[in-house]
């Protein structure tokens, strides 16, 4: 394995097969990086199955609190002890070998921070007729300046995305602080990884770290994030919900046939494999497919009745 590199993420038991994926598709495309996993409550077969994909180890571990594993990031990637660390979520898989783009240019931290058409659907329920559309809402900065009690002025005007970032040595310390404030300004009782009830922190631990990078001395300097660029070496993101291993989203199945081919791969490799889900049985595509497009078609009905229903809203005289 490579000593430079650790890839770290976090799961428990209803994302094994996600941080199985992850790491079956690093594997497949011959990325030689170590695989570190916090797994929350895992029983022994979650834990043997991880720890058959070669380069892998998990870091057994306890929830105290009903907060997402989300917010646990920090302690995953204290794991690492290589001059780099990858966080990727539990989601991800990865479409060709990374490890080119595993750099922090100039000691920058590489993240990826969202154009401004999507920034807009992040924060589309909390835009007041003085914002700017695609910014980051007024009230949501109110909040941040507040809390981290720093900066008196935003360095950021769209979020950064924390689903997959590469750090090095050097900003463990910004790590750190990320952690102290996710237990600052997220209450323990906080479930999922949206809270609907919370303007500022709606993302919870990306809202958190957009806040220091909007308010804090100590946030690091940003890079580009190439994991997006090559179009044969690509970090994918299952952000939708349902997931692959529950069931199918539109925009999932075109990576359907990619991920028979992990699972298989995986086989032929001897890796202790999770029991298959439905969704994930070839007998079900069929069956799949057609449940992803009605649940499409209604997602995006809803959307758009929403989005129309808030901009008439929000243009009424007060």
């Amino acid at each position: 394995m490579n000593n430079a590199h650790t890839v770290v993420t976090a799961c428990d038991h209803r994302f094994v097969w996600g941080a199985m994926l992850l790491g079956l598709s690093m594997r497949y495309h011959g990325m030689q990086c170590q695989y570190h996993i916090l797994g929350y409550d895992l029983p022994p077969e979650d834990i043997h199955c991880l720890q058959s994909i070669p380069g892998t180890k998990v870091f057994p571990t306890h929830k105290t609190d009903t907060r997402s594993v989300c917010t646990q990031k920090p302690m995953a990637i204290n794991t690492a002890d290589t001059p780099i660390i990858v966080w990727m979520d539990a989601d991800c898989v990865v479409s060709g070998n990374l490890e080119k783009f595993f750099v922090c240019p100039e000691n920058k931290l590489q993240i990826r921070q969202r154009e401004k058409p999507e920034n807009y659907t992040v924060y589309r329920n909390f835009y007041d007729r003085s914002d700017h559309l695609g910014e980051i809402p007024g009230k949501v900065l109110t909040q941040w300046q507040k809390d981290v009690s720093d900066l008196t002025k935003s360095r950021i005007r769209t979020v950064f995305q924390t689903n997959c970032f590469v750090l090095c040595e050097e900003h463990l310390p910004f790590i750190e602080l990320w952690k102290s404030q996710m237990l600052k300004v997220i209450p323990a009782d906080t479930k999922g990884v949206y809270s609907k009830n919370s303007i500022a922190y709606s993302m919870t631990d990306e809202s958190v770290i957009n806040s220091l990078f909007a308010f804090s001395s100590q946030a690091p300097q940003t890079a580009e994030y190439m994991m997006d660029k090559d179009p044969s070496a690509t970090c994918i993101h299952f952000g939708l919900n349902p997931k692959p291993w529950q069931h199918w989203t539109l925009t999932a199945l075109k990576h359907y046939d990619y991920l028979q081919s992990l699972i298989l791969w995986g086989r032929a490799e001897r890796i202790e494999l999770p029991q298959l889900s439905s969704s994930l049985l070839p007998v079900n595509r069929w069956k799949e497919q057609q449940r992803a497009l009605l649940l499409d078609s209604l997602k995006s009905l809803r959307f758009k009745l929403s989005s129309h229903a808030r901009e008439f809203f929000r243009h009424l005289p007060i």
